[in-house]
């Protein structure tokens, strides 16, 4: 296929005559591996050059931002000579280690043990080095053995890869080859204890054979039945299994797990472990796997934050009696997660053993009541009028600290008139909400600036509700901007959650203490700040709008439909006209103009 490619715009090329432009660049060589590929070539959907030049520079800044954090977390997935050749030891697993440590037993020892030697004084004398050498490696003083093992942890990361050092050494001044290694840190310090290991273990191999005794192995790691690794019967550990699993493939385009559901994840791996320790996939047996189980089912949903800190073994200790159980969902959930973990790591694996490995996850979801009233129900005209008209925050202007900031006045009105969920409208910054040519102003829910969305359906252009225009919206954001100069700035710079929980958790955890407070009085647990997003569904569905604009909307699915899935979708002035057709079961005339910002 011709191509034009623009030599006045970088990155820029244009695919036939008048056809579309596309982002053409190659991946810096430093990511290639964590990125997937190296080079970046997608369509910027128009045929306009100015409209190409736009999108390029976006898309430009999303990439630069995406290669950063390649850069800063690591999220290459490196092979054991890769990490040893970069000089990357702290990422060198414990899987690995035991892999080096075994491999230099079978390489070093297992053949001298076999090569016996013919002449009588020969055998004699090396029974005598082997016996003293074992006695050394035994001793408790570490001088006996430290200069020894350390010489050969040395060796056996230069063989792995590691880059050599040369130094002088002796009196002579030989030049030795050496690593450039951290000898302080806790991967050598675990590897040259592993070493020593290999070396006890070998020593005594070599003098059963030098005594025609059989050699049973009294370290088990080195058994028959554990070499060549516990990893080639067992597969990865579990916090292996979850790292390789968060990454994904590495291929551009590829499935990752949303950020959200990464950390739930790592939850539901770090109570397993605190549990049962980090077991290879293999380990994980069915009685195992109940018990952890069983542990979940005790442990309550909402925990204060002593207990909170507690590991699940010291919470199982605890009377949690008088805190309120979790649903069979949310345990389901850790479950799926588990069990997704293990799978991804049994398609991933080369080794025949893998298609053995056990997944009894699936075998303990626990069977929900479809009659029980679980799950979240939206706010009735009463509710809504307990929060907006008669709740302190909107009936008389109060702020609590808790609310973190003009969040707590808006974000509810703004559920209310767009059904957006708490995680898309907490992350919005000054430059996501757009206003075009004709007046037409809304917000854009998408992933740029490191901003998430749960499905990829739920990038979308969302109307901004003509009640919002009338109570001060635009001019708010217009004070954030003018206030702060800085188109990238937070709508909501006050919501911020503890490190490892998502932006919006600890507003959404006050929303749901505000509700169920005296002041505005809503006790049904099933109440929470989605309920807004479920009765706008039914707003919509009120006011007459077809069930396609407002999954358009929502940022729901296509449904079963194959025909909705073609084209580019609603434009944003159509479902602006619906929008504004929505009519909130609760009357706002009360609420100031221009609330204060």
């Amino acid at each position: 296929m011709s191509g034009e490619l623009m030599p006045k715009d970088a990155y820029l090329y244009r695919r036939g005559k008048g056809g579309n432009y596309y982002l053409n660049m190659r991946v810096p060589t430093d990511i290639v591996a964590a990125y997937g590929g190296d080079k970046v070539f997608v369509s910027l959907g128009t045929r306009n050059r100015d409209e190409a030049r736009r999108q390029r520079n976006l898309r430009l800044a999303e990439l630069e931002a995406h290669f950063d954090e390649l850069r800063r977390t690591g999220k290459a997935k490196l092979s054991l000579q890769d990490k040893l050749s970069r000089q990357a030891f702290s990422r060198v697993s414990q899987t690995e280690l035991e892999r080096m440590a075994v491999g230099y037993f079978k390489d070093v020892f297992e053949p001298i043990a076999v090569d016996r030697p013919t002449e009588e004084i020969d055998r004699g004398e090396l029974i005598d080095e082997w016996t003293d050498a074992l006695s050394r490696l035994q001793d408790r003083d570490k001088e006996q053995w430290a200069e020894s093992v350390q010489g050969a942890a040395d060796h056996i990361l230069m063989q792995a890869g590691w880059p050599k050092k040369f130094e002088k050494a002796g009196v002579i001044q030989r030049v030795l080859p050496t690593v450039d290694v951290d000898r302080t840190s806790d991967q050598y310090r675990e590897f040259t204890r592993l070493v020593r290991r290999a070396a006890i273990e070998g020593s005594r191999l070599a003098l059963c054979e030098l005594n025609g005794q059989p050699f049973i192995p009294q370290d088990p790691l080195f058994a028959p039945g554990s070499r060549p690794t516990a990893q080639d019967q067992h597969g990865p550990r579990l916090s292996e299994a979850l790292a390789s699993w968060r990454s994904g493939s590495g291929a551009r385009g590829s499935k990752r797990p949303r950020e959200l559901t990464a950390k739930e994840a790592e939850t539901a791996v770090r109570q397993f472990i605190e549990l049962h320790g980090d077991l290879h996939i293999g380990e994980m047996t069915k009685r195992r796997v109940k018990e952890y189980s069983d542990a979940l089912v005790r442990i309550p949903a909402r925990l204060p934050t002593k207990l909170a800190k507690l590991t699940v073994p010291e919470l199982l200790k605890q009377d949690l009696s008088v805190y309120p159980p979790r649903t069979a969902g949310t345990i389901n959930k850790s479950f799926q997660l588990l069990s997704a973990i293990i799978e991804a790591a049994k398609k991933e694996s080369d080794l025949e053993e893998a298609a053995g490995w056990p997944n009894y996850f699936p075998s303990v979801k626990i069977a929900s009541d479809s009659t029980a009233e679980e799950g979240r129900l939206p706010f009735s005209s009463d509710e809504l009028r307990m929060i907006f008209v008669n709740g302190p925050v909107h009936g008389s202007g109060k702020r609590f600290r808790g609310g973190q900031g003009e969040a707590q006045f808006w974000l509810p009105l703004l559920a209310l008139f767009t059904g957006a969920r708490l995680a898309e409208l907490a992350q919005l910054r000054v430059c996501d909400i757009h206003v075009d040519r004709s007046g037409l102003a809304y917000l854009d829910i998408a992933t740029s600036g490191g901003r998430t969305v749960k499905t990829r359906t739920s990038i979308r252009k969302l109307p901004i509700h003509s009640e919002l225009r009338r109570l001060g919206f635009l001019e708010y954001i217009e004070g954030v901007r003018v206030a702060s100069s800085n188109e990238n700035r937070d709508l909501w710079p006050e919501v911020q959650s503890a490190k490892g929980r998502a932006r919006s958790a600890a507003f959404s955890q006050w929303f749901n203490g505000y509700l169920r407070s005296k002041a505005v009085g809503i006790q049904d647990p099933r109440k929470v700040f989605h309920s807004f997003r479920h009765l706008f569904k039914d707003m919509c569905r009120d006011a007459g709008l077809s069930e396609d604009v407002h999954d358009a909307l929502t940022g729901h699915g296509a449904g079963s439909s194959v025909g909705r899935r073609y084209g580019a979708g609603h434009s944003v002035a159509r479902l602006a006209t619906e929008l504004n057709k929505v009519v909130a079961p609760v009357d706002l005339s009360h609420l100031p103009r221009e609330p204060r910002g």
